[in-house]
């Protein structure tokens, strides 16, 4: 090849360089993959408790799994437990609903700014448990593809029982006065003022009976405040052991222990089971 023609092809080369596309999944793909596999679902942290920074750690890690739930002007917190392909079932307190109209919109904000209206399956009436429900179909796959539904064991929540005064956390979120028109969206969850706040303690009491209550529950010392009503309580490992249902201004909180909201799931489940058979 002589050198003239040679030179042609770099001409032509440097003129019309060659554009490498790279192809990967699509969202929608990835958030099936995640459904088929169950990867939702959150593994506890191997951790232990030597500073603040671990806590920090630890309510970084279950953030996804966080929302916060508004009714016109009433707020609360709620956390996932389970994504399926039907269906994002969150968990929260019962006395939210208290005298809810089922006219009234119930808002679901997930830590990345994303808004959906949710409907109530069940509010218990023995203990301070309910369940709201969002579509999987009305969260874009994009969106989706970042939740997260928190370790809900029940072993882990035996070897919590066990131990003494074990650190716990909940997550706190601003309220927002529309969340309709006014939410903010990131997709990572920057500035969305959700699950952006933390408060921890110590369990001093995980089976105490609560005489407001009427049922035993775990106290903590550690200061809950209004708005925080329904949200996850959590150990170091980022394992939900109760859900937040009350505080005093002692810096006191008490939550139903997770014995007891597996109860009410266990329950939800069955009753969903013989529902889809006809019983």
């Amino acid at each position: 090849m002589s050198k003239k023609i040679i030179f042609s092809l770099i001409i032509i080369i440097l003129l019309n360089p060659i554009k490498a596309i790279a192809y990967g999944p699509m969202p929608s793909e990835i958030a099936d993959d995640m459904l088929f596999f169950d990867a939702f679902s959150m593994c506890p942290l191997n951790n232990s408790y030597e500073s603040e920074e671990d806590v920090i750690e630890a309510a970084l890690y279950v953030r996804p799994s966080c929302v916060r739930i508004q009714l016109g002007t009433r707020y609360g917190q709620g956390t996932i437990t389970s994504i399926d392909k039907d269906e994002i079932r969150i968990l929260t307190a019962a006395h939210l609903f208290r005298g809810y109209d089922e006219n009234s919109s119930i808002y679901s904000i997930f830590y990345n700014g994303v808004v959906k209206e949710a409907k109530l399956l069940y509010a218990d009436k023995n203990v301070d448990v309910a369940i709201i429900s969002v579509s999987t179909s009305d969260i874009d796959p994009a969106d989706l593809i970042q939740l997260k539904s928190a370790p809900v064991s029940e072993t882990a929540f035996n070897a919590f029982e066990k131990s003494e005064k074990e650190i716990v956390f909940a997550l706190d979120s601003e309220p927002c006065s529309d969340p309709a028109k006014n939410q903010h969206y990131d997709y990572y969850g920057r500035g969305t003022k959700v699950a952006e706040n933390y408060i921890y303690g110590t369990a001093i009491n995980t089976n105490i009976l609560v005489k407001n209550f009427g049922y035993k529950m775990i106290y903590a010392k550690c200061s809950a405040h209004e708005g925080m009503s329904g949200g996850g309580v959590f150990d170091i490992h980022g394992n939900l052991v109760g859900v937040l249902a009350g505080g005093t201004e002692n810096d006191e909180m008490v939550a139903v222990r997770l014995a007891d909201v597996i109860k009410v799931l266990s329950d939800l489940e069955a009753a969903s089971a013989n529902e889809l058979s006809g019983k």
